[in-house]
Formats: C-alpha cells, structure tokens, sequence
C-alpha cells in the first residue's frame, strides 16, 4: 500500500474535534492541515481525515465517491473526483449523516447521493438542504459497475440512527464509516440515535457476514478485521466497567493510548453514556 499527501487550508472551526483525528494516523508528525491518501490499488484510493475517512473508486462505467469530507478538504475531494471520473458519472455514498462525512455533498450537483433510509423529518433538521442525499437505501443495495460491485448495506441504527456499510466485492475492501473508530474514543450521543448494544451487533455482523482483506474506519488508519474485533472489545469493556464499577480502572487501562477530545470522548465519558442510556 503506498501512501501520499496533499495539503490543504483549514478544516471548519466548529468540528475542532477532526483536529484530534487527523493526529490519530499512522504518521504521528502529520500536520493537521494534511490529508493523506493511502493507494489500495490503482483504481481505489483512501483518503484519510479533513473530516472522516473517504474512498475514491474508479470503474469502468462510474467513479464511486465514499463519504464527502468537509470544508476546504470536500471541496478537493470533489477536484479529484471529478480528474478521475473523466467524462463517467460520479456516484456518492454517505455512510452516515453527520457532517464531518457529508458536508461536501453539495458539490455533487445531478449526482446520486445515497445513505441510509433515516427519517426524512429527522434529516431535514440535521442536513443543510445543499448537502440533502438523493436517494435512501432501507436494506441493500448492489451496484454493477462492470469491474467492481458495489455493495452497500444498511446495518440499522449503531453509531447513528442508520449506519450504511459499503463492500467492494471484487476488492474485499469494505467502508464501515464511524462503527469503527481505529484507536481513538468513539463519539456518542444521544440524539444521533448511538446505542452500544446495537452497534456490537453491527460489529459482529461485519466480522461474520463478509471476506475482508481491508476495513477503513471512519477515523483513523485502515486495518484487518482486527479493528473491528477491537472495536467491539472496547464497547463490551465499556458495558462491563459501567455494571461493576470496581473493574472500571483496569478496563479503561486498556485504552491508555486510544486517542482522546478533552471534554467529548474518552473511556470515562463512554461509560457515563452507557449508565445514562440503559
């Protein structure tokens, strides 16, 4: 896997928390005003931070833009889309609706945009009508794209209300979006619909349910299935620490090196989000 940067202007001041991703990746002296692009292949890049973790995938019939960025860092995602897609047409999915993955969506003007089949109302209130999806996916969806399918699942609610996979068959890369943060705190909240139970449940349907040679998390490094089995540990030793408060500091131990926001995310506020969310 080869890996290249470009740089670019600054991200959007009230999602200072993509700062502390950005610092997450595998190059620890990365400078935060960095995106860098991992090169699966020669048709499939990942782009990591500027918002979460993104994939641009060229086909024979279509070039395929996997979550949009925000701020100055979407609108060259979009730049580079566009090189790529050359004369075929463009193809967005958003594997969630929070903003630090969608945000650049109104660049792609007369695409599709699909997402997860979440509550109209509810996106209306969440979404800038600029940024809005087009089209909604309630179970799966396949795309043939001549050399590659594309396969986007939709896993209910977990992080948020709706949480969407994306599968390259041929590749056996999936995009899981933000049920998998690699070493960093995940962030909760209520009124995104985040529930622990479910998202182990997701957890496990993307251990058992696929061949996975490469998982790229919403934030953070790309990885094996390892990730996701890491994933789902953390949340389980959340739920343990949260019944028995005696095993809480040797659990949270564990977590020592996982990035964390001050004030948003780390073992202590998860725990907190369990207790007040049974």
């Amino acid at each position: 896997m080869k890996t290249q940067q470009f740089i670019s202007g600054k991200g959007v001041a009230f999602f200072i928390l993509i700062l502390f991703f950005q610092n997450s990746f595998s190059q620890p002296k990365q400078n935060v005003n960095q995106v860098e692009a991992k090169i699966i292949d020669n048709n499939l890049t990942v782009y990591l931070g500027g918002g979460g973790n993104s994939g641009i995938l060229v086909t024979d019939s279509a070039v395929v833009v996997i979550d949009t960025k925000m701020g100055t860092e979407a609108e060259n995602l979009y730049t580079l889309a566009k090189e790529k897609a050359g004369g075929k047409k463009i193809i967005v999915i958003n594997t969630h609706y929070h903003g630090d993955h969608t945000k650049g969506n109104m660049f792609y003007k007369g695409c599709k945009i699909y997402i997860g089949s979440y509550d109209k109302s509810f996106l209306a209130k969440n979404v800038e009508r600029e940024n809005m999806p087009t089209d909604f996916v309630t179970k799966e969806l396949k795309l043939n794209l001549g050399d590659e399918t594309v396969q986007i699942y939709n896993l209910g609610q977990a992080h948020t209300f709706q949480d969407v996979v994306v599968y390259l068959e041929n590749r056996r890369v999936m995009f899981c979006g933000d049920l998998i943060f690699n070493k960093i705190n995940p962030v909760l909240k209520k009124e995104s619909g985040a529930n622990v139970d479910s998202w182990i449940l997701a957890l496990n349907a993307i251990l058992m349910g696929w061949e996975i040679t490469t998982l790229v998390p919403g934030h953070g490094a790309p990885g094996t299935k390892d990730i996701a089995i890491h994933m789902r540990e953390y949340l389980e030793d959340m739920q343990e620490a949260a019944e028995n408060p005696e095993k809480a500091d040797k659990l949270k131990s564990k977590y020592k090196n996982w990035v964390e926001i001050p004030e948003m995310t780390s073992p202590e506020k998860t725990i907190e989000y369990i207790k007040e969310n049974k």
